[in-house]
């Protein structure tokens, strides 16, 4: 009869220990992956912004280069850290609007920043503020989070 107490016991104790368990977050993996990324653009930093890039990542930029492959887009992200003028701009905070889980191994992250001071790279004219839009696709592959499609939008000041 004891036994049956104790069973009885542990099994009207098994919701209260399920919902004790912490909740795990589905996006905090993305999350990270996406601020790995970021950080590297701060930096200017080409090899940090490649190692969060799957290797046949289509990447297209503001201005609506397409470049596939990580390679690619690592030595097209040298070029353009040399730049003076794309140096020129101050970033400002990063937000995430929404990070979308589109299955267990795939995430939506809808992002935006505004650069302050940034110069047009054909004529050298200042922005007083660049508006950007950011629509990145992460994919677990061998359980990383990586970057497999990013797509860049500057909102256009007619210049």
């Amino acid at each position: 009869m004891r036994a049956f107490i104790y069973l009885a016991a542990a099994l009207a104790a098994l919701p209260l220990a399920a919902a004790a368990q912490p909740q795990i977050d589905p996006t905090a993996g993305p999350r990270a992956a996406f601020l790995r990324y970021d950080d590297g653009w701060r930096r200017l930093d080409a090899a940090a912004i490649a190692a969060t890039l799957a290797p046949d990542v289509d990447w297209t930029n503001s201005i609506g280069l397409r470049i596939l492959g990580r390679p690619k887009v690592q030595d097209f992200l040298i070029g353009l850290f040399k730049q003076p003028s794309f140096r020129a701009g101050t970033p400002g905070k990063l937000v995430i609007h929404a990070i979308r889980m589109l299955g267990p191994d795939a995430a939506l992250v809808l992002s935006a920043e505004d650069t302050y001071g940034q110069r047009v790279w054909n004529t050298g004219q200042t922005v007083p503020v660049q508006h950007t839009n950011e629509l990145t696709v992460l994919q677990r592959q061998s359980g990383t989070w990586l970057i497999v499609t990013d797509l860049t939008s500057d909102e256009s000041h007619g210049i």
